[in-house]
């Protein structure tokens, strides 16, 4: 159903590689910081690839645990391909500082629920893997994202996302 995608191949450690490093530069002074806590949430949307589904969701802003790291967990529901997919992600997004959008580059634990046979509920996994995000957002009173996530494990493969945080 969903393919498994070498944890040690070259895309996967260039890519680990830049998250590292964005991780880890320098970061803002301390009083720049967000402390932990609900800081808002956001509604969001898109297209999975590896189950073939529209999703849609809802993200939550929850702070900075360091400098320019925020604590972004979300929850999706995915429709098509047959399936019902509830997917829970608990990311770290590194936040580049710019003036008028912002991108960033994180990743997280993700959890997939998979319903594959609603009429009788009798066919229900739960399977976790590891989540690479990379994106950014714009706006000044709404903030407006535009992200790109790819699943390492049994979890969807890869996700374009836009969203509204309120």
């Amino acid at each position: 159903m969903m393919s498994s995608m070498k944890i040690f191949s070259p895309p996967f450690v260039n890519l680990l590689g830049l998250v590292l490093l964005a991780l880890f530069s320098g970061g803002a002074p301390a009083s720049a910081q967000q402390p932990l806590g609900f800081r808002g949430w956001g509604l969001r949307g898109g297209v999975t690839i590896d189950p073939d589904q529209v999703h849609v969701g809802v993200h939550i802003n929850a702070g900075e645990f360091a400098p320019r790291v925020r604590f972004q967990p979300s929850f999706e529901l995915g429709f098509g391909n047959d399936l019902l997919v509830g997917a829970i992600h608990i990311d770290a997004l590194y936040m580049f500082r710019r003036p008028s959008w912002r991108p960033y580059v994180g990743g997280g634990l993700g959890v997939a629920l998979i319903d594959s046979d609603r009429d009788r509920g009798d066919d229900f996994n739960a399977e976790a893997g590891l989540n690479l995000v990379a994106g950014f957002e714009w706006g000044a009173r709404r903030r407006y994202l535009l992200e790109i996530r790819a699943g390492v494990g049994d979890i969807p493969d890869f996700k374009v996302t836009a969203g509204i945080g309120l």
